[in-house]
């Protein structure tokens, strides 16, 4: 869970200044009592600049879990030279029991510049000794990830219930299937894939995509085509084999559903977001809690997991696979 935030200071700077202001904001904090600078790593916060943004709440969470030199980038492809528009550096203070005060550092950059140029901006700012994350912040069906900065991370992490076009998001995603990718909308699937593996393991027929539906509200597509890649990397479907997809009226209970068979032999898994129901033709009903996660918790959670999750990965290129046939 988040610590509390107590302080936020920033102020104006340039890319000259950027490191001594940031000391002198330091200093100012440190004059009103012990605190402790926390860094594990960088994390670069990937925006369009052209974009209303939220408010940094969010970032703040995230930090507060896994500290970090938080770059934030608001970032519009104009081409020409590198061209910081604005800087403005910042220290977040928070307190946490048995831990004292401590700060996270931020730099927020408005910059204009061909796409190649950004690489040599982040390298001034990030500590060259700490691994690089990057959270692609935008929805990236509509802006791609950018090779000159996606390949400075060793980990990419997103959330496709952003994505306006899933299709166009599985391709953007294709070119970087060597890094760690983590998205946010995998950990909300999770409790629903569990509950799929336990029913499919009490059935005793063979899952055909034909016999398959999978139903979801209109904000939840992305979700509902995560679950139909990971059955299809799971069952070995070939390319285009998927379940039909069903859109549910938005003001419905269910989340995704996906049923199996027909008639008195259906087997239902039914999420609503805080359970999964499974009705099952021949077993007694069954509801599986799912563990509710913040939007910062779940992020925070992804950026400390240093492994390669190689069962999204397998969703996503059978989404592809899927998605390139068609």
């Amino acid at each position: 869970m988040a610590a509390a935030v107590i302080e936020r200071v920033w102020r104006a700077s340039s890319p000259a200044t950027i490191e001594r202001d940031l000391s002198d904001l330091w200093r100012d904090l440190a004059a009103k009592g012990p605190i402790a600078r926390a860094i594990m790593a960088n994390l670069v916060i990937v925006r369009a600049a052209r974009l209303e943004r939220r408010a940094g709440v969010a970032i703040d969470a995230v930090a507060s879990q896994h500290p970090s030199r938080v770059i934030i980038i608001d970032h519009d492809s104009s081409g020409g030279p590198c061209e910081v528009r604005n800087a403005r550096v910042g220290v977040v203070t928070f307190a946490a029991a048995g831990t004292g005060r401590y700060g996270i550092e931020q730099i927020a950059v408005r910059s204009a510049c061909a796409d190649e140029s950004i690489p040599s901006l982040i390298r001034r700012l990030a500590r060259g000794a700490l691994p690089i994350s990057v959270w692609w912040a935008e929805d990236l069906s509509q802006v791609p990830p950018r090779a000159s900065i996606v390949e400075m991370g060793r980990q990419l992490v997103y959330d496709s219930r952003q994505w306006s076009d899933v299709r166009k998001g599985v391709i953007a995603l294709e070119p970087w299937s060597h890094l760690d990718l983590a998205d946010v909308n995998w950990r909300r699937l999770a409790a629903i894939r569990r509950a799929v593996i336990l029913a499919a393991a009490v059935d005793n027929g063979e899952w055909h995509p034909a016999g398959m539906r999978i139903a979801h509200r209109p904000a939840d597509r992305a979700l509902a085509w995560l679950l139909a890649g990971w059955l299809a990397s799971r069952l070995n479907w070939s390319a285009g084999a998927l379940p039909a997809m069903e859109e549910l009226p938005p003001e419905g209970d269910t989340v995704v559903e996906l049923s199996v068979g027909r008639g008195a032999d259906t087997i239902s898994v039914r999420s609503d977001g805080r359970h999964v129901v499974v009705e099952h033709y021949s077993r007694p009903r069954s509801v599986i809690g799912i563990p509710q996660e913040g939007e910062a918790d779940a992020i925070a959670a992804e950026l400390h997991s240093l492994s390669h999750d190689a069962r999204l990965h397998d969703a996503l290129s059978a989404l592809h696979r899927h998605f390139s046939a068609a």
